[in-house]
């Protein structure tokens, strides 16, 4: 991967989210574990049918946070600070509230919300376990993830690995000791003290010297319902993954009943752990997508979902790889007998599974990208289909044999991507962006040094010459002025320029050097100029 502003941002924020989902899942995976090793499979059944509600839980979180980071991200790009910390504040606000409320109907409606479930009396005492243990989660899982969302657009997603790191921590070792000694509820309480841990660890940064993050009390309701509107297409895929194991379960129990269930629980801790994945990329994606959209540089945009789409085409090769050589393994980690017939049947499941997941993580990928650029009936379109739609019509497919089941789940995933290529081949492509208009546009990635001026000032000319565009004298002697300002600081970092032609010339230096804004006498005949720093990245704005 070439060295430039946007793919140093991107592996930053890549190598961070991926540590953070990859901890998250882990922690899914131990309560999992744990009960099956010191409780039995069917405490392990049960938990499988209670997950749903930690689900729609983090779908709640991100229906609050997710909008709220677009248009935070959104505000970055049009160099509004004040705005941006002013939707931090009514963040915050509106976490604390969700979160009381959602307590308040677990707590009141339990006995209706277990009820759905018609299942033995065994299964049932397990799951109202689990439950109790999980019904004062929301809040701090709320709040856990609104700062998560925020940071990683803030580019400080170090702090949000430290934090998964202190819940990882304490989630295993309270799994352990609570699960050991009380049981199923216990394994719940965990997870709950867990997400108040992680939480807990974001707050010493808001108060150190370089945090640019202000809490402002703001509260605006057109604005809070524009971010849950932007959080709706967002996050329905949180939505989606928390009610297509109800259709997976609910399809195994009326066709092969309930010793079946364990291949459900295989199958959606990989699916768990695959979009915790996707999800990590996707945290990527956001605030660099958003930002550049908002900004109008088009060539950014290309840059980031290039690396976005290779990204995820490694790392699920790496999974599918993974899935494949470890499913031996996966059955017996929920308390499965290896002489048991199921067993070999969850590992085949597993097999027959895994190698369709490419397909779900590009077309995820793409999905999210609508929302991000604005076209949100397109991505949430997209998202429904791949992650409930057509799995859900899919499992058809295993009325009369489970496997088939899977293999019409996996199939299900090509058919989104043929969908999504369909709607969207007479539309400029896949990325929706005319090429015509991304052309007009320049941009530069190189090391900021003396020596890379000529190359620098070669690219220019070959650009104006290409796209028409003649600059005056000041323009010219302002970006070449600009750039040597740049290449004379001290320190080895990495500079994008982007020149977007219009009735007014936008010019942008983004650097990830130290923060330290240009000074020049050119530059200071320019009224309309901004510069703004965040962790991963620095931006000079002058519109000329």
């Amino acid at each position: 991967m070439t060295k430039t502003v946007i793919s140093t941002r991107f592996r930053s924020v890549f190598v961070a989210s991926i540590a953070s989902m990859a901890i998250s899942y882990v922690l899914i995976l131990t309560d999992s574990v744990v009960a099956g090793q010191f409780i039995g499979d069917a405490a392990v059944a049960a938990m499988t049918l209670v997950a749903p509600i930690t689900t729609l839980i983090t779908f709640l979180s991100y229906m609050v946070a997710d909008g709220l980071a677009m248009m935070f991200s959104y505000a970055k790009g049009r160099n509004d600070r004040t705005k941006a910390n002013e939707l931090f504040g009514m963040g915050i606000i509106a976490s604390v509230a969700t979160g009381l409320l959602v307590t308040f109907v677990l707590v009141v409606f339990q006995s209706k919300i277990l009820s759905i479930w018609d299942i033995s009396p065994e299964l049932m005492t397990y799951a109202l376990d689990y439950y109790h243990g999980l019904m004062f989660m929301a809040l701090p899982c709320i709040l856990n993830i609104f700062f998560y969302t925020i940071y990683v657009a803030e580019g400080e997603e170090n702090i949000c690995v430290q934090a998964s790191a202190a819940m990882f921590v304490v989630n295993l070792i309270l799994d352990i000791v609570l699960g050991y000694k009380i049981g199923v509820i216990g394994i719940g309480v965990a997870t709950t003290i867990g997400n108040l841990v992680s939480f807990l660890y974001h707050i010493p940064y808001l108060f150190s010297a370089k945090c640019q993050l202000r809490f402002l009390k703001y509260w605006n309701g057109r604005e809070m319902w524009q971010g849950i509107f932007y959080s709706w297409y967002h996050s329905m895929d949180t939505l989606c993954l928390a009610l297509l194991p109800l259709a997976f379960s609910a399809f195994v129990l009326s066709h092969f009943g309930e010793t079946h269930l364990i291949c459900v629980t295989v199958i959606n801790n990989l699916l768990t752990l695959l979009i915790a994945i996707y999800t990590g990329m996707v945290d990527c994606m956001q605030p660099m997508v958003c930002q550049y959209h908002a900004e109008g540089a088009l060539k950014s945009v290309i840059k980031t979902m290039r690396l976005a789409i290779g990204s995820t085409v490694a790392v699920t090769v790496v999974l599918i790889v993974f899935g494949m050589v470890f499913a031996e393994f996966l059955p017996g980690l929920f308390g499965v007998p290896h002489e048991n017939a199921i067993y070999g049947e969850a590992v085949t499941a597993a097999r027959v599974f895994m190698p369709f997941t490419i397909f779900l993580g590009v077309t995820l990928m793409f999905s999210n990208y609508y929302i991000y650029v604005e076209r949100l009936n397109l991505g949430a379109l997209i998202k429904f289909l791949l992650l409930l739609g057509l799995p859900s019509a899919g499992m058809f497919a295993g009325v009369a044999d489970l496997q088939w089941m899977w293999l019409g789940v996996g199939l299900s995933f090509v058919v989104a991507l043929f969908l999504n290529w369909l709607l969207t081949r007479n539309k400029h492509g896949l990325l929706l962006i005319d090429l015509r208009e991304s052309g007009r546009q320049f941009s530069f990635d190189t090391q900021a040094a003396q020596e890379n001026l000529s190359a620098f000032k070669d690219a220019l000319e070959k650009y104006f010459s290409a796209v028409k565009f003649k600059p005056s004298q000041f323009f010219t002697a302002l970006v070449e002025e600009l750039f040597r300002v740049y290449a004379a600081r001290a320190g080895d970092f990495q500079l994008e320029v982007t020149i977007i032609p219009g009735a007014r010339t936008t010019l942008i230096f983004r650097d990830n050097g130290k923060p330290e804004a240009p000074q020049s006498p050119l530059l200071d005949k320019i009224r309309e100029k901004s510069y703004m720093i965040s962790g991963d990245e620095n931006k000079l704005v002058v519109v000329v």
